[in-house]
């Protein structure tokens, strides 16, 4: 059956999609992943017309993929509003992930410097508890 081919096509769409940073989520080749619904969707509805990568004409005489490429069209001015939505999501993420970044870096520097300034108190501790011993040792 034709459709379960398109199945197939659409599953290595999603499968084969590059992956966003941090989450489980894909990027998909929106018109890709749209053509191969709407070849899904003339199967359906006109039978078992589709044929190596064509959709035959309906019964009318209308051809189905000027009708596709209308709807298309109609759309195009949606799709570049939800890459516009997804651009915006993708830069505000990075920015929640740099400014994490930028806090745990700041609190491991922290961490360091506090750890830092104990073993610099103790080593001055040690040299001077040596320098009295020294000093008691010579003056006998």
């Amino acid at each position: 059956m034709e459709i379960l081919g398109l199945l197939d096509h659409l599953e290595s769409i999603v499968l084969d999609s590059a992956k966003v940073p941090f989450t489980k989520k894909i990027m998909v080749d929106e018109e890709k992943l749209l053509s191969v619904i709407d070849k899904i969707r003339m199967v359906m509805q006109g039978g078992s017309g589709f044929t190596a990568g064509r959709v035959a004409s309906k019964p009318d005489g209308s051809e189905p993929e000027a009708a596709a490429a209308a709807a298309e069209d109609e759309r195009r001015p949606s799709q570049e509003g939800k890459a516009a939505e997804i651009m915006e999501q993708a830069y505000k993420m990075s920015k929640e992930i740099r400014e994490g970044a930028d806090k745990y870096a700041d609190e491991v520097l922290a961490n360091l410097e506090a750890t830092s300034t104990r073993i610099l108190r103790t080593v001055k501790a040690g040299r001077e508890r040596l320098e009295k011993t020294t000093q008691i040792g010579s003056e006998k």
